[in-house]
C-alpha cells in the first residue's frame, strides 16, 4: 500500500494520472461529437425523406376545355380546373371543382379524341375550402390517379378516384364526407 502511495505521489504517478484524464477528456469528446455527428446525420436523413408535395397547377381562363366547361356549366363558378390526361388516350383533360347554387362539386371534362368535342363526367361533391388537386401514376399502369383534397370548417379530408367508363370512381380516401 505504502509503494503505492509512494508511486502516486511521485513525478511519474502524476504523470501517469494527468495520462489518464486526458485520455478519459479524450473518449469523453469523442463520444459527445460522436452524438452530435448521429444528430446532424439524422437530421439531415429527415430533410431528404420528408416528402414535397406538387400539386398541379390550375388552368388560364384561356383553356379550351375551361371554355368548354363553362358552356355546359354556366351558373357555375370556376374554384379550381387543373389540367391532365387522367384516361391514359394522350389527350388532356380537365378536373373542375366548382360551386354552384351553394353546392360545391368536382367534375372531369374528358377530350373524346378530337380536341373538340368533349365528355362530362357525373358531378360528385368536392371540397369546401383549400381545395388542391395532384395528379399521380400510383400503381404505374394506364389511367393516372386524381387526388382531391380540401377543408371545411378546420375538418381536412382527401379522395383518390381514378376514371373508369367515363366516371371518377372513388378508389379511397378518408374525411371527405366532413369536408364536402
Amino acid at each position: 500500500m505504502d509503494i503505492f502511495k509512494k508511486f502516486w505521489r511521485s513525478v511519474k504517478g502524476k504523470c501517469l494520472i494527468a495520462v489518464l484524464v486526458l485520455l478519459a477528456a479524450f473518449a469523453v469528446h469523442n463520444a459527445l461529437e460522436g452524438r452530435e455527428g448521429d444528430k446532424q446525420i439524422t437530421q439531415t436523413e429527415a430533410r431528404k425523406t420528408k416528402r414535397e408535395v406538387k400539386y398541379a397547377k390550375p388552368v388560364d381562363d384561356s383553356n379550351q376545355i375551361l371554355g368548354k366547361f363553362k358552356e355546359q356549366f354556366p351558373e357555375a363558378s370556376v374554384v379550381l380546373a387543373c389540367e391532365e390526361d387522367v384516361t391514359d388516350d394522350g389527350c388532356k383533360d380537365l378536373i373542375v371543382i366548382y360551386t354552384e347554387k351553394e353546392l360545391t362539386r368536382t367534375v372531369a371534362v374528358i377530350d373524346s379524341g378530337d380536341g373538340v368535342n368533349y365528355n362530362f363526367s357525373t358531378p360528385i361533391p368536392g371540397p369546401i375550402e383549400n381545395q388542391k388537386i395532384q395528379f399521380k401514376n400510383i400503381d404505374k399502369e394506364g389511367e393516372i390517379e386524381i387526388i382531391v383534397t380540401g377543408e371545411k370548417k378546420g375538418a381536412v379530408g382527401y379522395a383518390i378516384y381514378r376514371m373508369i367508363d367515363g366516371e371518377m370512381v372513388d378508389l379511397f380516401g378518408e374525411g371527405m364526407e366532413d369536408c364536402c
